[in-house]
């Protein structure tokens, strides 16, 4: 019998959505075979760069991948292309842009570049790549949803959808806060636009026409994000679909619809919007959870929307936490729903000891057409040593992008789930010989830093330019010998479940750790796991390996040796639950709106 996986974020028609521009909804243009094809990134140009960035684009998590690696669920995360991705400087940005990283449709990269289009919009196109998806006759494909009856397939692939950044339901055109994007502006006769209304299902009429009753629209549109997501999401399970999880931030800076700020997660890229604004969660970013919480589908049943904590900044998450507690103290049965990190890693530490890790002389503002963000950079804490090389040290990945201790106990308490990320970058990847040309440090808000460090005054700290940011940042193109072992992925592991035994009274929080792998995400994937097909390779690895990450991280750090000692069975049956097992329970228990 074939062993089944599961993945709790990955974007399997991302790619394919954007190799090609379709202005219509839903979409004419590609047929179900190009959907479930991967896409050739490179071309015979890119040979020679392909192991300094190609491979990147090339991590990929196809439905035809999907069936090939035997997923049998998988959480389809949709995100647009935002305004920083398209209008981003630097190497990297120039090659997305260019013939070396065809197919991708340069259409996508221009409308959003000129404002002509709104995050909704291209949401939009996107959902309906996956309804074209779901209403083709392939009976091993299936969209799982709580409005409907159709159960999960035993033997196929179950998608199950979730937005990544709230600037999804965005309806303003990007870049500018004045003007909405009306989807059907070019029906200019009522009468038009009417025949359109009677002749769409619920999800396009009520979507995309977005008219009350028929009427013409007008400039009366809503715009505060709580409402658009509520009448979205009630259209969305008039069509029988349905959303697991919202992840408040993605990783830019939305100026159209500013609900959190976001931890910082991109240096391949460069643009200002890329760099932390703000302190924390909004008060619209609030109304957004509180609606998430309380969510009804079109016929007024309980539907809560998950709230992922990925990309939220370390204040935001805070902030987070906190809100909910008297979200619960309001309403008791919203202590059922459970907390999630869905394609992450850990920093190895508490937030204090965290703090207590920054480097004080790296210390640096950076200013660039009035956006500022402070330069930071800490200490790398050891996970283990292994091997006899010269350096023999695993260090955790600091960026506060990762979870903290806090973090983990909040998510392990809540009943919640914590997917991990294949990327070496945020496992805290290592140097075999102990030389890392890239560049260490990461950047927060200056109140986000005059937040988490009062003690160091901002105005003091040395003052530099983005310009000279993007030259030196740059490193990151000369090869490393970074050793992207599967041993990095075990010790981000072996810390939540040390963590759990240590700081919560779960006794066997192995359960709620799953795999997110963040495939199709501008990854840079483990060697051993270059794509979504590769899974039984990476299970292989970790039977093999997770037993000692876990001695060598409790030699380095102490803790409890669990794993170690149990039968090979036993961790057979552990790994089997991370790989498949704990992501299949956890749906099933949203299957069932989290009840009992």
């Amino acid at each position: 019998m074939e062993k089944k996986y599961f993945d709790l974020h990955l974007h399997p028609l991302f790619k394919n959505f954007l190799s090609s521009y379709d202005g219509s909804i839903p979409p004419s243009i590609q047929t179900f075979e190009d959907l479930t094809q991967p896409v050739r990134m490179s071309n015979v140009f890119t040979s020679v760069v392909d192991e300094l960035f190609i491979h990147i684009l090339k991590s990929q998590s196809s439905i035809q991948q999907c069936k090939k690696g035997n997923v049998n669920y998988a959480v389809a995360a949709i995100v647009n292309l935002e305004f920083g991705f398209a209008d981003s400087r630097g190497f990297f940005g120039t090659v997305l842009k260019s013939k070396f990283s065809n197919p991708l449709d340069k259409i996508f990269f221009e409308k959003v570049r000129n404002g002509e289009i709104s995050y909704y919009r291209l949401m939009l196109m996107e959902l309906s790549l996956y309804k074209k998806l779901r209403d083709h006759q392939e009976s091993t494909i299936a969209i799982l949803s709580r409005n409907s009856n159709k159960k999960a397939l035993e033997n196929g692939l179950n998608i199950i959808l979730s937005l990544e950044g709230s600037h999804n339901f965005s309806k303003l055109l990007i870049g500018n806060p004045l003007q909405i994007d009306y989807i059907e502006d070019r029906f200019t006769d009522l009468k038009k636009l009417k025949k359109i209304s009677q002749d769409a299902d619920h999800l396009w009429r009520e979507m995309i026409v977005d008219t009350e009753n028929g009427e013409e629209p007008t400039a009366n549109y809503n715009q505060n994000p709580a409402v658009n997501l509520e009448k979205f999401y009630k259209s969305l399970s008039k069509e029988n679909m349905d959303l697991l999880y919202l992840t408040l931030t993605h990783l830019t800076h939305i100026n159209e619809q500013f609900l959190a700020t976001h931890a910082f997660g991109m240096k391949m890229l460069k643009h200002p919007s890329f760099y932390p604004f703000g302190n924390g969660i909004s008060s619209l970013g609030y109304d957004v959870i509180e609606k998430c919480y309380s969510m009804t589908n079109h016929k007024n049943e309980y539907r809560p929307v998950l709230i992922d904590v990925k990309h939220l900044g370390l204040k935001s998450r805070q902030d987070y936490y906190a809100f909910r507690k008297t979200l619960i103290q309001k309403e008791k049965k919203y202590e059922k729903i459970p907390i999630i990190a869905s394609h992450i890693g850990v920093t190895g530490y508490t937030v204090n000891e965290w703090k207590n890790a920054l480097k004080r002389n790296s210390c640096t503002v950076y200013n660039y057409e009035g956006t500022r963000a402070v330069s930071i950079e800490m200490e790398k804490k050891i996970c283990g040593k292994w091997g006899s090389f010269v350096n023999n040290d695993f260090t955790f990945n600091p960026w506060s992008i990762n979870l903290m201790d806090e973090d983990i106990t909040e998510i392990l308490n809540s009943n919640g789930i914590i997917g991990m990320s294949l990327d070496v970058r945020i496992l805290g990847f290592q140097s075999e010989y102990g030389i890392s040309l890239t560049s260490e440090n990461e950047y927060l808000s200056t109140a986000d830093f005059h937040t988490h460090f009062p003690q160091i005054t901002v105005k003091n700290l040395p003052l530099n330019t983005m310009e000279s940011m993007i030259v030196e940042n740059e490193s990151w193109l000369i090869p490393t010998k970074e050793d992207r072992h599967p041993l990095s992925f075990c010790f981000n592991i072996i810390h939540i479940i040390q963590v759990g035994l240590l700081k919560t009274d779960i006794a066997e929080p192995w359960n709620q750790i799953c795999l997110g792998s963040d495939f199709d995400g501008l990854i840079e994937p483990l060697k051993i796991s270059p794509d979504i097909s590769s899974l039984e390779e990476l299970e292989a690895n970790m039977i093999k390996w997770i037993p000692v990450a876990e001695k060598a991280y409790v030699n380095e750090n102490g803790g409890t040796r669990i794993l170690f000692g149990k039968s090979t069975a036993e961790l057979k049956k552990i790994v089997r639950g991370i790989m498949y097992e704990n992501g299949k329970n956890f749906i099933d228990r949203w299957l069932n709106n989290f009840a009992g």
